[in-house]
C-alpha cells in the first residue's frame, strides 16, 4: 500500500469535474438571464397571472409599499427555476449518459422526454382548470352577507404558482411508478393489492402539495388518481408485450 494516486484516473477524474462545473455554469447563467428577463416584462407576468380571474369582477391590491415589487421579484425567481429545469435536466442526462448500458439509456431517453411534457401538462391543467373553478369556489362565500372579497396581489400570486407548481411535480408521479414497475422494482400484483392504500397516498399527497382548501386537493386528486388507473393499464400491456416478446 503505497497510498499513490493513479495519474490516469486522477485527470479522468479532473476531466468529469469539469464538465459537470461547466454544465452547472450553463444552468445558472440560464437562470439568472431567464428570471432577469422576467424581471423586466413584470407586466406580461402580471397580464399571465391575472387571466384566470377574467369574468369574476375581482381586483388585486397590495397592501404594503413593497409588496408588488417583491412579488414581482419571487415570480421571477422561481419562474427562472421552472425555465432551467429543463436546461437543469438535459445537463444531467448528458452528463451520466456515456456511463449507462443500452437498456438504461432508453429508460433515460423516455424519462427524459415524458417528463417537462407531464410537468406542463399538469401546470396547464391547473391553469386552465383548477384556478378558475377554485377561484370561482372561494367567491362564492361571499354572496348572501356583507363580507366582501379583498384580495390581495401577493398572497394571490402565491396561491396560483404554488397551484401550477405542484400540478406540475405531481403529473410526475405516474413516470415515476410506471419505471418502477417496468424495471421490476415494484411488481403490478403488488401496486394492484394495495390500490386502497394508493388512493389514501394520493389524497394524502394532494392536501400536502396544494393550498389549504378542499377544492384545490380535489381537483388534483382525482385526476391524478385516473393518472394512476392508466399507468396501471399502461404497465400491463407493457409488460404482456415484453413477456411475449421474450417468449
Amino acid at each position: 500500500m503505497t497510498g499513490r494516486k493513479d495519474p490516469e484516473n486522477s485527470g479522468e477524474y479532473t476531466e468529469h469535474l469539469e464538465v459537470l462545473r461547466r454544465k452547472i455554469l450553463s444552468v445558472l447563467l440560464f437562470f439568472f438571464f431567464s428570471a432577469v428577463l422576467l424581471f423586466l416584462f413584470s407586466e406580461h407576468t402580471a397580464a399571465f397571472l391575472l387571466a384566470p380571474l377574467e369574468g369574476l369582477g375581482v381586483s388585486l391590491y397590495y397592501f404594503r409599499p413593497y409588496e408588488k415589487l417583491l412579488t414581482y421579484m419571487r415570480l421571477a425567481f422561481w419562474g427562472g427555476i421552472v425555465l432551467a429545469s429543463p436546461l437543469a435536466l438535459v445537463q444531467c442526462c448528458l452528463f451520466v449518459w456515456p456511463a449507462l448500458r443500452r437498456n438504461e439509456a432508453k429508460f433515460l431517453l423516455m424519462g427524459g422526454g415524458v417528463a417537462p411534457v407531464l410537468f406542463a401538462a399538469g401546470a396547464a391543467f391547473a391553469y386552465r382548470v383548477m384556478a378558475p373553478l377554485a377561484l370561482r369556489f372561494f367567491l362564492s362565500f361571499s354572496e348572501g352577507d356583507n363580507i366582501l372579497p379583498l384580495w390581495g396581489f401577493g398572497e394571490y400570486a402565491s396561491f396560483l404558482f404554488s397551484l401550477l407548481l405542484a400540478a406540475g411535480v405531481f403529473f410526475q408521479v405516474p413516470l415515476l411508478l410506471l419505471a418502477l414497475l417496468l424495471l421490476g422494482i415494484v411488481s403490478l400484483d403488488s401496486v394492484v393489492r394495495l390500490r386502497p392504500w394508493m388512493i389514501l397516498l394520493i389524497g394524502l399527497a394532494a392536501a400536502l402539495l396544494t393550498p389549504p382548501d378542499v377544492v384545490s386537493q380535489v381537483l388534483l386528486g382525482v385526476p391524478m388518481y385516473l393518472l394512476f388507473e392508466l399507468t396501471l393499464f399502461a404497465a400491463r400491456l407493457l409488460l404482456r408485450r415484453r413477456r411475449d416478446g421474450s417468449g
